[in-house]
């Protein structure tokens, strides 16, 4: 299966043919059946487009598989799971994306008698490189405040004071603000949640309120002098003053990492501290992360922010919509982070921020 990161296209072209294969018929009580069951049922439809799109993969397999498709839902084991697992270890991503998939099917299926127990929690995921986003250090946020656009300046901070994706930062606004801090309704999960409450500190809500009455300041060597842009109904947007789409947010970051010479410094000193990270601590690190910091890395650094001032992992999954889990997957840079800061000047003597 292509990687819907590194071939979109091949990606949604197997889905496509996923798709369009021929009818598969659904006896009662076979693994296809509960697929088609499960595909039709409201706790699929209401999942994000994308998300379907991406369980689509796995569902697909467990349905026209020869071996999966007409087997009794309830003759299925952990043998089998483990069997189709390590059939996908070339691709260690998508072999535990099928098995998430499966352990949601068949925790689905259970309470309508349609299964009798999960073999999918028998069954541990592969082994693979970490694709949580490295946090930024303390010195990468103070090295984008003082050289980014003042668009992505404020993207460093909104990101980190309210540790949401990309899709989420874009579409913040003065509306949404409310005494000490701001409502959210993630995007990703718009399907199943209400909005929740993201409470900040009185610094940052008072920042919030003093972008929403100042225009942002763009420059550009093709222009004669700076100029300013205002939309009242955003907080970030665009030089022309447009709402970003996910998409072109990151392009615009992008542009700047590689494309000024401010960028191309910090993404310089990134790969020096991230090989020292790698060699010390060997951490596996996702191919995104080794070229630059990420925005999706602000989660991280805005979680590790909160713990900073002792807020405990509940308190701080509850303020952020994550899971206690999650918190925990992004705090377990904790420790090396501040030895990282510490080290700072270690890794690129004299040219710290």
């Amino acid at each position: 299966m292509p990687n819907a990161e590194t071939d979109p296209v091949g990606f949604w072209r197997e889905i496509e043919r996923l798709k369009s294969a021929s009818d598969v018929i659904h006896h009662e009580g076979t693994v296809s059946h509960l697929v088609a069951r499960y595909r039709a049922s409201e706790d699929f439809q209401r999942l994000a487009d994308s998300t379907r799109a991406s369980y689509e993969v796995s569902l697909g397999r467990f349905e026209k598989s020869e071996a999966w498709g007409p087997l009794r839902v309830r003759d299925l084991t952990p043998a089998g799971v483990l069997a189709a697992r390590d059939a996908l270890k070339t691709t260690p991503h998508m072999a535990n994306q099928m098995l998430a998939v499966g352990r949601t099917v068949w925790d689905w299926a259970i309470p309508l008698a349609m299964a009798d127990s999960n073999p999918f929690d028998k069954v541990r995921d592969l082994e693979v490189a970490d694709r949580g986003h490295v946090p930024w250090p303390r010195w990468v946020f103070q090295r984008v405040l003082e050289h980014a656009p003042e668009d992505l300046r404020r993207l460093a901070v909104l990101g980190r004071m309210t540790c949401q994706r990309e899709s989420d930062l874009i579409r913040m606004s003065p509306a949404q603000r409310d005494r000490n801090g701001i409502w959210c309704r993630p995007k990703k999960t718009k399907k199943r949640r209400r909005s929740f409450f993201i409470p900040l500190s009185t610094t940052d809500a008072l920042e919030l309120d003093r972008w929403a009455e100042t225009p942002l300041r763009f420059e550009n060597s093709r222009w004669k002098a700076p100029i300013e842009r205002y939309n009242s109904e955003l907080y970030i947007y665009s030089p022309r003053g447009k709402p970003y789409t996910p998409d072109s947010l990151r392009a615009r970051w992008g542009r700047w990492l590689v494309g000024t010479a401010s960028g191309k410094v910090l993404c310089r000193h990134w790969k020096a501290w991230l090989a020292e990270q790698v060699t010390r601590y060997e951490w596996d690190i996702d191919p995104e992360d080794a070229r630059g910091p990420t925005i999706h890395g602000l989660r991280g650094t805005g979680i590790l922010a909160r713990q900073a001032d002792r807020y405990d992992v509940e308190q701080i999954a509850n303020d952020v919509g994550m899971s206690t889990q999650m918190v925990e997957h992004y705090m377990r840079f904790k420790d090396q982070m501040e030895v990282a800061d510490r080290g700072r000047l270690r890794v690129v003597k004299g040219t710290g921020p």
